[in-house]
């Protein structure tokens, strides 16, 4: 929409935060299937309910019991994770997930070397964050320890209103000049319920580093029991292309200095049809989006898609062979965000790769910053 144009990416012209729009269908056509959609989405929210409670008594509740043992409260937590998360992804239509790797080797051999391997402790799993669909694939797969990047207060900026053809420039009014990044705090470990929450939010700033948070992920993988997951981007996107990462995300020692696996992982969601919303979440609210959206179909067993990219470990940035000033060096702009002395040289290396494991674009001028304008912008004029 043209009124959202100053959120383009000046350099690609994608617009990573509106959601794509479903094809237009006949009003007649809505209507008469109306009282079937609400019959079928009141019906499997009742089943979600019940699922959440299940989650609820058997991961918080059972499985906390054995909690003295952490190696057998680990493997129950996450059994009951993982049938919990699955039944969840089948009501909401996702009846098989298809999933890829994307292989730096040729053959079957390749690929044959990452089926038999999954995240373990130690390891660091780093996504691209479109819609709570993707956190409950990851909970139902690795049950990691999911983090999401802290930083400094962002400092209040005043919303204007007039964009578009308000102010008599249409689409060339994008946002050409990024604004001051907020420093990196560190990184706090969220549950998997508060991160469905969350979904479609900013990222978690605060003027001191708040209880509980990681300060390193070099120090969130040594202490953590499983796999963690960080969405670096920080908020979702539509998923048309990756979004820039926060400063202070991905420091070198703790990516390239560590042992275990860093795996990439880029969740692509199928378009909108007339009988199915698209999955992805820019907005924060995703109660409102599962229940209108997600579960709102003319059909009782509507079903969705949704493809789940892998980097092959050989290509990872774990991988010795892994040379950040090379990868950038061959990509266009690569060495925009990298800093005189060489630091941010990982962080944008790894955004260039999770970026090719998904077949789409970076948008360097477009962060969780530019977010914030584009969610203050959207809320003002829903009033």
């Amino acid at each position: 929409m043209e009124k959202f144009s100053k959120w383009r990416d000046p350099a690609t012209g994608i617009q990573p935060f509106l959601p794509p729009a479903p094809p237009s269908t006949s009003p007649i056509f809505i209507a008469i299937l109306t009282p079937f959609s609400a019959a079928h989405s009141i019906v499997r929210a009742l089943l979600l309910a019940i699922d959440a409670l299940l989650y609820l008594l058997l991961v918080h509740g059972v499985a906390l019991l054995l909690t003295p043992i952490p190696p057998l409260h680990r493997i129950v937590s996450s059994i009951f994770t993982s049938i919990t998360c699955r039944l969840a992804l089948f009501l909401m239509g996702y009846w098989w997930i298809d999933t890829e790797t994307a292989s730096s080797k040729r053959g079957a051999k390749g690929v044959a070397q990452i089926s038999n391997i999954s995240p373990k402790r130690g390891d660091l799993i780093i996504a691209n964050w479109t819609s709570y669909i993707d956190a409950l694939y990851l909970a139902f797969r690795h049950n990691p320890t999911f983090l999401l990047p802290v930083f400094s207060l962002l400092p209040d900026v005043p919303t204007t209103s007039d964009f578009g053809r308000k102010t008599g420039t249409g689409s060339a009014n994008i946002l050409t000049s990024t604004a001051n990044q907020p420093g990196l705090l560190g990184y706090m470990p969220v549950s998997l319920l508060t991160l469905l929450a969350r979904t479609g939010n900013l990222p978690p700033t605060a003027a001191v580093p708040p209880e509980g948070m990681f300060k390193t992920l070099r120090e969130a993988r040594r202490r953590s029991r499983g796999p963690v997951c960080l969405f670096p981007e920080g908020t979702t996107s539509n998923g048309r292309a990756v979004l820039r990462f926060g400063d202070g995300v991905l420091a070198e020692e703790d990516v390239g200095e560590q042992a275990g696996i860093v795996w990439i992982k880029f969740f692509k969601h199928s378009p909108p049809t007339p009988f199915a919303a698209s999955a992805v979440l820019p907005f924060p609210t995703p109660l409102r989006h599962l229940l209108f959206q997600t579960l709102y179909t003319p059909t009782p067993f509507q079903r969705r898609s949704l493809l789940v990219r892998t980097l092959h470990p050989s290509a990872s940035p774990s991988s010795p062979s892994f040379l950040p000033s090379e990868i950038l060096a061959a990509t266009p702009g690569g060495l925009a965000g990298v800093a005189k002395d060489g630091r941010g040289a990982m962080r944008e290396a790894i955004g260039v790769v999770l970026a090719e494991t998904g077949r789409v674009r970076r948008v360097g001028g477009m962060g969780w910053v530019e977010k914030k304008g584009f969610l203050d912008y959207w809320q003002s004029t829903r009033r």
